[in-house]
């Protein structure tokens, strides 16, 4: 198995960082939720990440420039489709991920995962249309890339939201988390979700410590209950099930 993915920094999906022998891939806390949902029984039953950190070659990232990079020097028309604001943006990325992902999957004999994580919102609240809009967009990418097995990772408002929802079932799992995804995703807000992670916390998370407390499991991906997660992790399930599916 192979993952495709494409965020937008360290916080999230991760980013890449220099070694002695060129560049190595640090996943952020989404990448290692996608890793722990996988990491299941009922599917790969080990860890990607972890195989990837010890030398194997199964995992792709993209940052924003590369993967619009992927588009060439023309630029790139889709079906004019009524987007909500932005989802144009959406779709033309889960498009450009998707056509990549089936490249791999086809040079390299190998089923592939592609995981497309965006914010829904950084400057306020997200409405549930809006956000709708967003994650519909992405899966439309992905059919007219006719790739099955791509993943729309939109957190409402922002990945925080889902962070502190795993943090809070951690501590008492009958917690009621819904009313996170109607914050403010603006970082200056006095109630802004990265204060309130912070707050929770008692310190500033780095990106390293964040993805930390998914590897050991004081956020468990299995009890973060929020409808935005659930989309993600629903499509996650479907595209698990569809990679070993021939591609058209």
């Amino acid at each position: 198995m192979i993952l495709v993915l494409s965020g937008e920094g360290p916080t999230d999906i991760g980013a890449r960082r220099p070694k002695e022998t060129g560049w190595e891939f640090v996943p952020g806390p989404m990448a290692w939720i996608i890793d722990r949902l996988l990491d299941q029984p009922d599917k790969l039953d080990y860890s990607i990440l972890g195989l990837h950190a010890n030398g194997g070659d199964c995992v792709c990232f993209l940052n924003e420039g590369e993967l619009s990079a992927l588009r060439g020097p023309k630029p790139l028309l889709l079906p004019r489709v009524e987007d909500e604001p932005g989802s144009q943006y959406f779709r033309k990325g889960a498009f450009l991920l998707g056509k990549h992902a089936k490249v791999m999957a086809t040079e390299r004999n190998s089923p592939v995962i592609a995981a497309f994580f965006r914010d829904a919102d950084g400057t306020r609240s997200t409405p549930r249309a809006e956000w709708k809009g967003k994650f519909d967009s992405m899966q439309s990418g992905f059919k007219m890339a006719e790739f099955r097995s791509g993943v729309p990772m939109v957190p409402r408002p922002k990945s925080e939201a889902w962070m502190l929802c795993g943090l809070f079932k951690h501590e008492d799992a009958s917690r009621d988390c819904n009313g996170l995804e109607e914050e403010p995703g603006n970082d200056a807000s006095p109630r802004s979700l990265k204060g309130q992670l912070e707050a929770h916390l008692g310190y500033q998370p780095t990106a390293e410590q964040q993805a930390g407390l998914v590897r050991s499991g004081q956020i468990d991906p299995e009890l973060i209950d929020l409808p935005s997660f659930t989309a993600f992790r629903n499509e996650l399930s479907m595209a698990y099930a569809n990679a070993a599916a021939p591609l058209n």
